[in-house]
């Protein structure tokens, strides 16, 4: 709704000869300078759920795309026809414009002060979910409008950062490793950034593979170029993960916009050829169950050239 429209209110239907738009007549009025502007692509109407079922039943289509399986079933009752899910808009939505790069190069400047504010407050005992607040509430202050993620941004230190999706616990951070991972939002528009912070002095083992993880962070968005295979950058990452004597346990990265995790996906079977404008994570990470884990992210941008980082 909110790529199609502008606004995440109401209910669209495509048809081969029309667009239309239904909305609550509040919010007719309230964004009508955009809805009834001589430039707005969607056709307006006042109504909701049983003007568009009525819509739906009078299509000549014998099937309709919905954006969502949550869609299949009200709307074929709806509209008495064969429905399927199609990605067609998420598609679309991986290449962005210049428009939607400027409000994710905000949003990744907002992550940058975020990361900042977390290699001032993390440190030896400091609760991690202390060291969240001061974090979050930097880029709350900052313009973000939610969190990069529902519950909130990623800290685990010590054994805890092995886990991949670890939420931050009342845990008092000790030596050793903290995987620090955040973003933020502004405008609608999503920026994911991870860092592995070292407090203390760290083993052998713990500097290696950090200085490992964050160089092929950086090898492999200086190998991307239009036209590769996302799977072809995830089996790379992977590649030198397996050579190092580590398994890789998800994928190299994900698109960034209105969705903090939207299309591309870098994952083994992906067939889709990345394509200049498309925004994504590349993220290497290596996790020793027992011992510590270790993650760099950076949100990018693919240009003709190649990438340039946000983050």
């Amino acid at each position: 709704m909110q790529y199609l429209s502008g606004r995440d209110a109401g209910r669209i239907l495509v048809t081969g000869s029309s667009a239309v738009l239904w909305v609550k007549d509040v919010y007719s009025e309230l964004y009508g300078s955009l809805y009834y502007s001589a430039s707005y692509p969607l056709e307006v109407r006042v109504g909701g759920k049983p003007e568009m079922d009525r819509a739906l039943r009078g299509v000549r289509s014998r099937s309709v795309a919905v954006s969502s399986p949550a869609l299949l079933a009200p709307v074929r009752k709806a509209s008495r026809k064969h429905v399927v899910v199609e990605e067609v808009v998420k598609a679309a939505r991986s290449v962005k414009t210049r428009w939607e790069i400027g409000f994710i190069r905000r949003s990744c400047n907002v992550a940058k002060a975020g990361m900042r504010k977390a290699e001032d407050v993390v440190g030896l005992g400091v609760r991690e979910l202390d060291a969240v607040a001061e974090i979050e509430g930097e880029i709350r202050r900052r313009g973000s409008v939610k969190g990069v993620f529902g519950d909130g941004m990623l800290l685990a230190s010590g054994r805890r950062a092995a886990d991949i999706h670890a939420k931050p616990s009342l845990k008092r951070i000790g030596r050793g490793l903290v995987v620090v991972d955040l973003g933020a939002n502004v405008g609608g528009y999503f920026s994911d950034m991870t860092r592995t912070l070292g407090v203390g002095r760290l083993t052998p083992l713990e500097a290696d593979l950090m200085s490992f993880v964050e160089s092929l962070r950086d090898e492999a968005i200086g190998r991307i170029r239009p036209g590769m295979l996302a799977s072809e950058v995830h089996g790379f990452v992977e590649g030198c993960i397996k050579e190092k004597g580590y398994g890789f346990y998800h994928l190299t990265g994900h698109g960034v916009g209105l969705e903090v995790h939207e299309l591309p996906s870098f994952s083994p079977g992906s067939k889709m050829r990345l394509r200049a404008g498309m925004v994504f994570t590349v993220e290497p990470g290596i996790y020793i169950p027992g011992k510590f884990g270790v993650r760099f992210e950076d949100t990018v941008l693919l240009k003709n050239s190649g990438c340039v980082k946000l983050t």
